[in-house]
């Protein structure tokens, strides 16, 4: 049977004959005809960038302005009036650990194409792949010392399969989409954003979902979203799984026993569906509310409501307030009859609180942001699903994992000019002690994180370019007992990511 990367070569090979013959009939094409040509504005696939949570409806791949070529006289016309988009990114990472213990660091190059057809009688597809490949790092597998790896830099790769220095490619996107008035309907590999299942803070591949996926924006004010997911292409993987088996890529870490969890490849779950409303009645006021059903595994529902509030002599200045409310409760048996193998404990429920107020002034915006944890049980949600959008949250950190842990947060973010923009961040973090393995999943010491992050984006002859760069600290608050699995990639260590993005079409 031929290898992982020699079918991904003939696959490389086949999709670039594609491209090159699409492009020739383009080339054939009058340009009368192409101008004329209303094409496809739903944006096509995208590999991901650093940054906080950020879930607005425009970031999706819906679009309402695509104009229907019902009436296309050939295959080749319907074709033409496509869109193609390419992606070429490189990504280096580095961490360093205190005293002795391992550095890891990584420089990875990837390209992704995608193509996304126009409307025939209602219907589009689109399809996409991209190609990684590892062009420098050092051992981001386990440390013959410590017995521990990569954390960060492995995310740009395949962390099932550390030590493959070749490419990685994939299929990402292939779906089929529907419109009807002002809805659409999608199934297929696709890209979805949502609070908790999106493409998260940024690696070299996204997360995507296999799904059937509704969004409708016919009642005024409202939008509503929804739908039935299959299958999961989590980040940091090179493969699509089921939904039961993409749990678990990601450490597992601890029973609330102390033992190892064993719910990788043991977990029972058909599926997720999963459903949201956003009602915006006027621009200074947004509120949602989603529930999420992960089969046999849990419920979770979560609220938002966020208020900016002009004030000031000109009431050019902005009050900004925010609250979220989640609350998440085990489903069936929790993954498993087995509590040694199951995803959480069957009677897991509590609730997290988070808030958020800050003034705007000008182009600079500050906001102090809390967080805390209530009930009983760890907060679980499968990290190679999403990032959490609490208000607290800063990147390469999270709260998941974690019961009763509290976080508070200062962010100021900074429009420098119109290109270019930058965010200064502060947390500290209450965690439960790390031998308290009911309460701590991964062993998380409490800690203090700085953040200093910048993006420039390129106008004028590099337009389609944007650099980015964040450094991060984390500062030991806790007792780590001298334990290397409690210090290492966790606290008194720093991390750079510096990447460069171009899009071309």
């Amino acid at each position: 049977m031929p290898s992982k990367t020699t079918r991904f070569r003939k696959l490389l090979l086949l999709w670039i004959f594609f491209f090159t013959s699409i492009k020739a009939l383009l080339a054939e094409t009058p340009q009368s005809l192409i101008t004329t040509i209303t094409t496809s504005q739903a944006e096509p696939f995208r590999l991901p960038q650093i940054g906080e949570p950020n879930y607005s409806l425009q970031d999706t791949l819906i679009s309402h302005a695509v104009a229907d070529t019902a009436e296309s006289p050939s295959v080749k016309t319907f074709l033409n009036q496509g869109h193609f988009e390419g992606h070429v990114r490189n990504y280096f990472m580095a961490t360093f650990n205190h005293d002795e213990l391992p550095d890891y660091h990584a420089l990875a190059i990837g390209t992704g194409l995608s193509y996304v057809s126009a409307k025939l009688h209602g219907f589009q597809f689109g399809v996409g792949g991209l190609a990684i490949i590892d062009l420098w790092s050092n051992n981001l597998g386990r440390d013959p010392e410590t017995n521990l790896g990569s954390r960060y830099e492995i995310g740009n790769f395949d962390q099932l399969d550390p030590d493959n220095k070749g490419e990685i490619g994939s299929l990402e996107i292939l779906f089929a989409r529907y419109y009807y008035k002002k809805a659409t309907a999608t199934l297929g590999r696709q890209k979805i954003i949502t609070p908790f299942i999106n493409p998260q803070d940024g690696r070299m591949r996204p997360t995507l979902v296999n799904a059937f996926w509704l969004e409708s924006k016919d009642f005024k004010n409202l939008t509503l979203q929804g739908g039935w997911i299959y299958g999961m292409g989590p980040r940091s993987t090179a493969d699509w799984f089921s939904v039961e088996e993409s749990i678990g890529p990601a450490p597992v870490g601890r029973n609330t026993d102390g033992t190892p969890a064993q719910y990788k490849g043991n977990l029972s779950s058909k599926g997720i569906a999963v459903g949201g409303l956003t009602y915006q009645p006027q621009p200074s006021v947004t509120a949602s509310l989603w529930h999420y059903y992960a089969d046999n595994l849990f419920n979770l529902t979560s609220g938002q409501a966020d208020f900016v509030l002009p004030t000031g002599p000109n009431r050019k200045s902005k009050i900004i307030l925010g609250l979220q409310a989640t609350y998440q409760q085990a489903s069936g048996n929790g993954g498993n009859p087995d509590p040694q193998k199951s995803y959480i404990d069957t009677d897991s429920k509590n609730w997290i609180l988070s808030s958020r107020v800050g003034y705007k002034s000008g182009k600079v915006q500050t906001t102090l942001n809390a967080t805390q944890m209530l009930g009983d049980g760890r907060f679980l949600f499968p990290r190679e699903w999403g990032i959490e959008p609490f208000y607290t949250f800063m990147p390469r950190e999270r709260l998941e994992g974690s019961a009763g842990s509290k976080a508070i947060a200062l962010l100021t973010d900074i429009q420098l000019n119109k290109s270019w923009k930058a965010r200064i961040g502060y947390g500290l973090t209450n965690m439960p002690d790390v031998k308290d393995v009911a309460r701590n999943k991964y062993g998380m010491p409490s800690y203090s994180q700085l953040q200093l992050m910048s993006i420039y984006t390129f106008k004028g002859t590099l337009e389609g370019m944007n650099l980015q760069a964040l450094y991060i600290y984390k500062g030991n608050r806790g007792n780590t007992y001298n334990t290397p699995g409690f210090e290492v990639n966790k606290v008194d260590m720093s991390h750079i990511s510096l990447i460069m993005n171009y899009h071309f079409n």
